[in-house]
């Protein structure tokens, strides 16, 4: 019979860490970690038309009609993707034009990407003269082939051959204090190795929108789980990162282990604001697959794969146990300090601080927005009703009124702060009310002088 061939979709990468120090006495690159990763979309999925597939093109063409609008309107640059949202829902990089930053993220694991900041997993002393600039990051993509018909959720997929390594940029984002086993880090040449990737069937993925989602976590849950098992060959289990650098002393000249594609699926059995720990139905995860994505139901990521309980452990129900970082705290993690950063980073202090008043009000200029505006305003009125008389009353309502929207306009059209545009409003006011007094005062002594003069002419005996 006919066994038909398939390739897999990835949302594991392979990650490997190497380094150069010359202190050492080093001349090439060695193996320093090996673990798993994934790439997370900084924007967020589009919205997705219940029609069902067979409508699909129709969101391809109106997509592309708004593109070619935008051009004929003179817009510079591509918005932000995902549907429409109020400007305070925006992600941080969302602010950013996409050519002037990154499409996606690389997630790891913090340990793997930077060793010597983790003395508790890596007690080696030598670590301690090893840093960042030493280093160069790359991810490597498997083709995963495996036959269709006797392939289930828990199948190990068999590695059929490299395909491509691509670079990372060495810098990378970790959670600070190393409160959690967190990182990202970015593609080189970021457009054309993402079209490569997602040629070779690597997936963009999508964080679990777990403010809006139908149904909270609950334990008896299922997740999945993807990654890279770091073996010496396929047959036999070897430790990945976290023992690399003591397979490295034992094979210096020649390192053997690859990297093999692991899957499994998980059961929740507890969580705490931190972590979540789901039991495997295979077995314990492999250390290698430390970083990889943990994925829901809806094919969303849910977590990342942050190691296992230690086995032996005094709660046999726990021991071998994974464990992940929850995706709120990935959400976390980017929305108050990652991507705010980078931010910070790409745009000038001014701009950067337009779009922290943006971020908090939905107002260029901060302060109050325009509903909280429209409720001062109200109270206002109210207030100079009782004080002054009908058209005094209405005198004064038709200035707040102009002030009130010569303000908006100066924030929509320049920003800046609300206080200091309020002054410069109200003096802009004060003036014009000096030049109406002044010009009034002008034509009541002139109307004297012409009273007095024509006085003058019928009664010349008064000179």
């Amino acid at each position: 019979m006919f066994r038909a061939t398939v390739v897999l979709r990835s949302r594991a990468l392979a990650l490997s860490v190497h380094f150069k120090n010359p202190e050492f006495g080093m001349t090439d690159y060695e193996i320093l970690t090996r673990g798993s990763a994934f790439l997370l979309s900084v924007d967020p999925p589009a919205e997705v038309e219940e029609k069902g597939e067979k409508y699909g093109y129709l969101a391809d063409i109106r997509a592309e009609r708004e593109r070619k609008l935008r051009k004929q309107e003179n817009y510079a640059y591509d918005p932000a993707g995902g549907p429409r949202r109020p400007v305070q829902e925006l992600s941080w990089l969302e602010y950013v034009p996409p050519t002037f930053r990154p499409l996606v993220h690389v997630v790891a694991s913090s340990h793997v990407l930077a060793p010597w900041l983790w003395p508790e997993y890596y007690p080696q002393p030598w670590l301690k003269s090893v840093n960042q600039e030493h280093c160069i990051y790359s991810l490597e993509v498997y083709s995963t082939k495996t036959n269709p018909e006797t392939t289930t959720t828990n199948d190990e997929t068999k590695v059929d051959n490299f395909v491509a390594k691509f670079s990372l940029n060495p810098y990378a984002i970790h959670y600070p204090e190393k409160e959690l086993d967190l990182a990202i880090i970015h593609l080189k040449n970021e457009e054309g190795a993402l079209r490569l990737m997602q040629e070779q069937g690597v997936e963009v993925m999508h964080l679990r929108d777990d403010l809006n989602h139908k149904k909270p976590f609950e334990e008896g849950d299922t997740v999945y789980f993807e990654g890279f098992e770091v073996t010496e060959d396929a047959t036999k289990n070897l430790l990945d990162a976290s023992t690399a650098e003591d397979m490295r002393e034992t094979q210096p000249e020649n390192d053997t282990r690859v990297f093999v594609p692991h899957n499994d699926s998980g059961v929740l059995l507890a969580a705490t604001t931190a972590r979540f720990l789901a039991k495997t139905a295979l077995r314990p995860l492999p250390e290698g697959v430390c970083g990889g994505p943990t994925i829901d139901e809806d094919g969303r990521i849910c977590g990342i794969v942050e190691g296992i309980v230690p086995i032996p452990h005094e709660n046999e129900k726990l021991a071998g146990a994974a464990s992940f970082v929850p995706s709120f705290r990935i959400h976390q993690f980017l929305d108050q300090y990652a991507e705010r950063l980078m931010v910070e980073h790409i745009v000038s202090p001014e701009i950067f601080e337009k779009i922290v008043q943006l971020k908090e009000t939905g107002e260029i200029g901060g302060g109050l927005n325009q509903e909280e505006m429209s409720m001062e305003n109200e109270k206002l009125m109210a207030e100079l009703k009782t004080k002054y008389t009908a058209e005094e009353f209405h005198a004064l309502q038709k200035t707040v009124k102009r002030e009130r929207e010569e303000i908006l306009r100066i924030l929509e059209k320049e920003g800046g702060d609300l206080r200091d545009i309020t002054m410069r409003v109200r003096e802009e006011t004060l003036r014009r009310r000096n030049e109406f007094m002044e010009k009034f005062q002008e034509e009541m002594d002139k109307a004297a002088e012409e009273v007095t003069t024509k006085s003058g002419d019928e009664n010349p005996s008064s000179q």
